[in-house]
């Protein structure tokens, strides 16, 4: 009888670890399926490899057409999954990108959900940014010698002096960020029914000089999901070395963090980004310095999820 229970123990550990290997197997599946589709709308990209030399791969959907090709476009940046275990904005991503493409061939009107503006834009979508933590449904990254990182605690801080880029998965992406000239950028999280904005960091003043832009752009996004709006700080509480902190004080990219509602409607979800990127100026901040006193400038504090 032992001997059943460990066998059938042994199976069930196997089975759940191969039903975990297979997810990003699932991700990439529709994003093949979406290019099939759509071919003259997507091309296949990556940001580079992570830890365990897997590329981190996306879609860049972008509407040609022989009198917008001539200008410089907003170039705009949807990341989902920074923590392994938040599987539905890899969900969310995979929707946003379908719900683009569908307006970008004509088969959904803007006017129909009042958003319009999007098509002088390119969108860079990469569904999974922690692909070991994804597939093992864990929070944290890892790196090649195997410690594990919280890849939203491991940018630059504006504040608190402590590791950045331990992880070649958030290198890669604050690289991409830079040399695709990247203007706005959603990162998805859950589960707590927030679109926050800078700063989160430790500072006695979370309200950046964009502040009243910010509140604009985000108060009417969320009337297609009823979000909670407001810095990362004053909504939700700080934290150091996240990705939004640092891509906006770091080069002015107007940066958004998405955390999903526990039983989300990703429909309503995908179009207040939809509303978001619509909204967002061709050119990144160019008051994005912080002003403020830090509270904290060492050490690991508790931070937001």
């Amino acid at each position: 009888m032992n001997r059943i229970l460990i066998l059938f123990s042994v199976f069930s550990v196997f089975a759940t670890a191969n039903l975990f290997a297979v997810e990003y197997d699932r991700v990439t599946t529709k994003m093949t399926q979406l290019m099939a589709a759509y071919p003259n709308l997507t091309q296949s990209m990556s940001i580079g490899t992570n830890d365990q030399n897997a590329q981190i791969l996306g879609l860049k959907i972008e509407k040609k057409n022989i009198y917008q090709d001539s200008i410089e476009k907003r170039r705009f940046l949807l990341v989902g999954t920074h923590h392994g275990n938040e599987r539905l904005s890899a969900d969310l991503a995979l929707r946003f990108a379908e719900d683009l493409l569908k307006r970008f061939a004509g088969t959904t009107s803007y006017e129909s959900e009042e958003i319009a503006g999007l098509e002088d834009a390119i969108f860079y979508v990469v569904p999974v940014l922690n692909i070991d933590g994804f597939n093992a449904n864990r929070r944290e990254d890892k790196t090649s010698s195997g410690q594990s990182i919280d890849p939203n605690r491991d940018y630059p801080d504006v504040c608190v002096d402590q590791p950045s880029f331990r992880l070649k998965s958030t290198a890669n992406l604050a690289r991409f960020i830079d040399q695709e000239n990247i203007v706005g950028a959603v990162t998805v999280h859950g589960y707590v029914g927030t679109f926050t904005y800078p700063w989160g960091i430790y500072t006695d003043d979370t309200k950046t000089l964009d502040d009243a832009f910010f509140k604009n752009v985000t108060n009417r996004a969320v009337l297609f999901n009823n979000y909670r709006t407001g810095t990362h700080t004053a909504v939700i509480y700080a934290a150091a070395g996240a990705f939004e902190d640092y891509a906006y004080h770091k080069f002015g990219v107007w940066t958004t963090l998405l955390e999903l509602a526990r039983s989300p409607k990703l429909d309503r979800d995908s179009l207040a980004m939809l509303s978001y990127f619509a909204d967002l100026p061709a050119e990144r901040s160019n008051q994005h310095q912080h002003l403020g006193n830090c509270t904290h400038t060492w050490g690991e504090f508790p931070s937001r999820p």
